[in-house]
């Protein structure tokens, strides 16, 4: 009787997994554009107005889908296709401000998404902040070159500082990537070089 017991509820189970249908998502090419400027191991070299040189290298790179199993049940219906970047300071004095990074994941179907981006402690993702919109974009003119499609991510305005605030603010192009990162000292990091 209990061996029949067992069999039934191993046959439920199985009929209940099969009844849930998972929704795979993926990326638009518009969302995709915000990573194609990157390959992992890419090197990207700025210097400061004060002389100093910073070199960041492309950690990793990674496309995939989330809840590629179907846990319909344990985690849901949506296989999300997410993307991320991770960027290293190549010398770094301080552990808590050494990586960086852009993710985005394709939670829902027919929405478009905005990444998140995170840099030496200052973040800027759509739970702090409203869309990405006109307002967060400008015109950056630096010792290199003139950008016309710059976003600024910057403390209390669009972004947010966890720690001790190194970053005061950042500029990411769609095309080229991150541009320039300026500290809380002063300091303004401009792309040299990648």
């Amino acid at each position: 009787m209990k061996n029949n017991i067992f069999w039934i509820l191993i046959l439920f189970l199985l009929l209940l997994n099969s009844c849930g249908k998972c929704i795979e998502t993926n990326l638009t090419n518009e969302e995709k554009e915000w990573f194609s400027v990157y390959e992992k191991g890419q090197t990207m070299i700025f210097k400061s107005n004060l002389g100093h040189l910073d070199t960041l290298v492309v950690a990793e790179k990674v496309k995939q889908h989330n809840n590629s199993d179907c846990n319909y049940y344990g985690i849901g219906p949506m296989q999300p296709e997410i993307m991320f970047i991770t960027f290293k300071l190549k010398n770094c004095n301080n552990e808590s401000y050494c990586e960086g990074g852009i993710f985005i994941s394709k939670d829902e179907a027919d929405k478009i998404f905005n990444p998140s981006f995170r840099l030496f402690g200052l973040s800027y993702s759509q739970a702090f902040a409203n869309l990405l919109s006109k307002e967060t974009w400008c015109v950056l003119k630096t010792t290199k070159r003139k950008y016309t499609n710059v976003y600024v991510f910057e403390d209390g305005i669009n972004a947010k500082s966890f720690g001790r605030g190194y970053l005061k603010s950042f500029y990411w192009d769609k095309k080229e990537g991150l541009i320039r990162y300026d500290t809380s000292e002063g300091e303004i990091f401009e792309l040299l070089k990648k």
